[in-house]
């Protein structure tokens, strides 16, 4: 086969032009991949500090019912598997209560909230959840 001088050498730049276009396609995925596992493991650690709040909330309530009673206050931590719940509670009113959680979990995440409960039955009145 006879070849025409002017397609000489127009193989090799356009391979290599495709060759770089596909590897800017492959990198932008591995780049969109890794951002995808961090938002991942960021649900998941929003997901172990929220269910330390929950675990949290019913062990207060429990405290609180437990206390002596005409006690006005009280604070201490729930140490738990994926985290730690520091807790303080006052009694504002005859009725309700005023408690404040904060919570960490093991990879450092903090969330903390006040809610004030109603007194004796320990119904959930009122949730703010705090920013610091």
């Amino acid at each position: 086969m006879m070849m025409k001088r002017n397609e000489k050498g127009v193989i090799f730049p356009m391979t290599v032009m495709f060759s770089f276009l596909f590897c800017l396609a492959v990198f932008h995925a591995l780049e969109l991949y890794e951002t995808e596992m961090q938002l991942a493991d960021y649900v998941r650690q929003s997901s172990d500090v929220d269910s330390l709040m929950q675990m949290a909330v019913v062990d207060v309530k429990a405290q609180i019912a437990a206390s002596a009673p005409g006690k006005q206050s009280g604070k201490g931590t729930f140490t738990y598997p994926n985290g730690t719940v520091q807790y303080d509670w006052k009694q504002g009113t005859q009725n309700d209560i005023k408690v404040t959680l904060i919570a960490i979990s093991s990879e450092g995440i903090r969330y903390s909230a006040e809610f004030t409960i109603s007194f004796p039955s320990l119904q959930l009145i009122e949730w703010k959840e705090t920013y610091s």
